[in-house]
C-alpha cells in the first residue's frame, strides 16, 4: 500500500495541490486515463469543500492492490448536504456537475462525519489493464 496526504489549510490553490499529489502518487502505477479520473474527482471534492464548507482541511490518497481511495476532509458538519445520488445537471446549468462527475467516475463514494467535520471518500477499483503490476 502507498499512502500520501497533504494539509490544504491556508493554501491559495488547494485544488492545484490536490491534483499534484494525486498525479505524483499514481505516476507509474496506473494508466493515464485512470489517473485523470482520480485527479478530476479529487479536484471536485476539494472544490466542493472550499465552496460549501469554507475550506478543505486535507486530502489523502491510498493506493492498494485493488484500487485507490481518495479522502477529502473539511470542517462542515452537515453530511446531509451531500446528496447520495446526485442528479445530472441540465445543459444550461452553469454548476452542479461536481458530485455528478464523482458519482460517474468513482466506483463508489460517500460521506461520513469525523472529529473535525466530515470527509468525502471516493473509491476507484482497478479495471483490467489499469494497474501496471
Amino acid at each position: 500500500m502507498t499512502h500520501a496526504a497533504i494539509d490544504l489549510c491556508g493554501l491559495e490553490a488547494p485544488q492545484s495541490a490536490a491534483r499534484r499529489i494525486v498525479r505524483m502518487t499514481l505516476a507509474g502505477k496506473v494508466d493515464g486515463e485512470y489517473t485523470d479520473d482520480v485527479v478530476l474527482v479529487a479536484d471536485e471534492l476539494v472544490g466542493n469543500a472550499v465552496e460549501h464548507a469554507g475550506a478543505a482541511l486535507d486530502i489523502s490518497l491510498d493506493v492498494y492492490d485493488w484500487g485507490v481511495a481518495v479522502q477529502v476532509r473539511d470542517c462542515g458538519e452537515d453530511t446531509a448536504a451531500v446528496p447520495g445520488k446526485p442528479l445530472a445537471p441540465d445543459e444550461e446549468d452553469e454548476g452542479g456537475r461536481g458530485l455528478f462527475l464523482v458519482d460517474v467516475l468513482a466506483s463508489a463514494w460517500g460521506v461520513q462525519r469525523d472529529s473535525t467535520g466530515k470527509r468525502v471518500i471516493a473509491i476507484f477499483l482497478y479495471r483490467a489493464g489499469d494497474a501496471d503490476r
